[in-house]
């Protein structure tokens, strides 16, 4: 099992031990695919690792088939922790701009989870979907 499979499994399970629905998408271009196809999602959480570095700029397909604005929690080994510095600024801009070591504390997970019913008041028409995994 590489790496980012290891990553993305541990962070499915962190999800689930919390109580989160979530698809698990290996790359963002599914992400986008789901969107078109109607689905819906409350959140994005992306495992940021060097190859997944040329996947970002789909980042900006995803804000373009949600239907409001989507926080994105980058989920970052400690070793890859510089990668983050390499985001174009507008992918760092808070409010949805948040990023937790992998593998993910569930309790730290958990109050991004809760954060994302502040978010969702402060987004005019937002509904509860389920967060993304990737």
């Amino acid at each position: 099992m590489d790496s980012d499979a290891l990553q993305r499994l541990c962070t499915g399970n962190s999800l689930s031990v919390v109580g989160a629905g979530y698809d698990w998408f290996d790359e963002l271009s599914g992400l986008v695919e789901a969107m078109r196809a109607g689905q819906q999602f409350d959140a994005v959480v992306l495992g940021l690792h060097a190859n997944g570095m040329k996947a970002l700029p789909l980042l900006l397909d995803v804000a373009a088939e949600a239907d409001c604005p989507l926080p994105v929690l980058y989920v970052v080994h400690d070793s890859e922790m510089a990668l983050a510095h390499r985001l174009p600024s507008r992918m760092r801009a808070p409010p949805s701009f948040q990023m937790l070591a992998s593998p993910v504390d569930d309790g730290a997970l958990l109050a991004w989870l809760n954060g994302l019913d502040l978010w969702d008041r402060r987004v005019e028409g937002a509904g509860r979907r389920k967060a993304s995994g990737g």
